[in-house]
């Protein structure tokens, strides 16, 4: 059997962010068994960096950007995928990408899709707003299957369309437990010290860390240092905000680093905050379990539905006083800490890619 995973936002991490991490998870866990093509928007900076992530037999397809609306649906539509039997969308095709959708749902290639966030959270535009709610209430029908990773998706959004009705299954994210376990942690400065990892985004709430992380530094008679990892919109008003209230000493901005660092960072911090603001099901979190780490995460998206507050940590609003209230007491509270990283260390095994491949080997036999 071999499918193609189809993603336009890239295929590292680094740069495709949740959904690029689930495709590589996929296909290193299942190359076994199924043959892969992936294929994205020709980006030059990543090509090594994809090379060292994906196993070997992985074909890796790219369609060049051209800037022009007209030249990409061409280019799309022009794209053959030869002795493809099942077809994986990981963002919904309704831009350039559509084309080649139809055309492989004409062919009777049977087409799966992921819904990992819902588009609302990015556009305000009604125009816009009304072309995506169109797209899958038409072309939804198009999929065999649509996959999501939380139930808070499938009440809050998928739910409201006619055509995707009786064709949802929820399978969770998860994480290479073995994989994370294995690293060797990276020291880091703080007493605690404390770690985000995110695109610096407002969906995120990383405005609400750095708002709360000032709030904890006038309360706590200890050393906490914030380290921040990822890239974004915001950085630059984080970086202002950062050196207009005197906390340079305190933050510290990695920028946006590799899976191996990313994970040496996280092992090596005490404490793991997630202050998004929307959320599904954030792979983040696990990770953040696998680790062994304490975790303050706020109360939003499908956050809930993997995370017990008191037993892998502290789970709050995303207002920055109560963020800063649970850090205050992780920072006062260092047998909680460690409490927390055992509890989620155990909790991480029934989120371990080797089990939730399976649903995925079975959802491609399926269709």
């Amino acid at each position: 059997m071999r499918v193609c995973l189809a993603y336009t936002g890239g295929l590292t991490p680094r740069v495709g962010g949740g959904p690029a991490s689930v495709i590589n998870n996929i296909v290193k866990h299942t190359c076994g068994r199924v043959r892969y093509v992936l294929l994205t928007l020709y980006r030059e900076d990543e090509l090594e960096e994809v090379s060292r992530l994906y196993p070997r037999g992985v074909d890796i397809e790219y369609v060049k950007f051209s800037g022009s609306v007209f030249k990409d649906f061409l280019n799309y539509l022009l794209k053959e995928l030869c002795d493809v039997d099942v077809v994986h969308f990981h963002d919904f095709p309704l831009g350039r990408d559509l084309p080649l959708a139809f055309k492989m749902a004409l062919g009777g290639l049977p087409l799966i899709y992921s819904h990992h966030i819902s588009l609302e959270e990015f556009i305000s535009n009604r125009f816009l707003l009304g072309y995506y709610y169109s797209c899958l209430n038409f072309f939804g029908r198009l999929f065999r299957r649509v996959v999501t990773n939380s139930d808070f998706i499938v009440r809050n959004d998928l739910s409201r369309f006619k055509s995707l009705r009786g064709k949802i299954c929820v399978v969770r994210n998860g994480v290479d437990v073995g994989f994370i376990r294995g690293i060797k942690p990276l020291r880091l400065d703080g007493d605690p010290s404390i770690v985000f990892v995110g695109h610096l985004v407002y969906r995120k709430g990383v405005d609400i860390l750095l708002r709360s992380f000032r709030i904890l530094c006038s309360r706590v008679d200890f050393d906490p240092r914030l380290h921040v990892v990822g890239s974004g919109l915001l950085e630059r008003w984080c970086r202002k905000f950062v050196s207009g209230h005197d906390l340079d000493g305190r933050v510290r901005f990695w920028g946006s680093v590799d899976e191996l660092l990313k994970f040496r960072i996280l092992k090596g911090a005490d404490i793991l905050v997630l202050p998004s603001r929307y959320e599904n099901l954030p792979i983040v979190l696990l990770e953040g379990m696998a680790a062994g780490k304490a975790i303050v995460a706020t109360r939003v998206g499908g956050v809930g539905e993997v995370f017990k507050h008191g037993v892998n940590g502290l789970l709050v609003a995303p207002s920055s006083m109560e963020v800063a209230e649970a850090l205050r007491i992780m920072c006062e509270n260092r047998d909680l800490v460690e409490e927390y990283g055992r509890n989620n260390e155990r909790a991480a095994l029934d989120f371990d890619w080797k089990k939730i491949a399976e649903f995925y080997v079975r959802l491609y036999q399926m269709v």
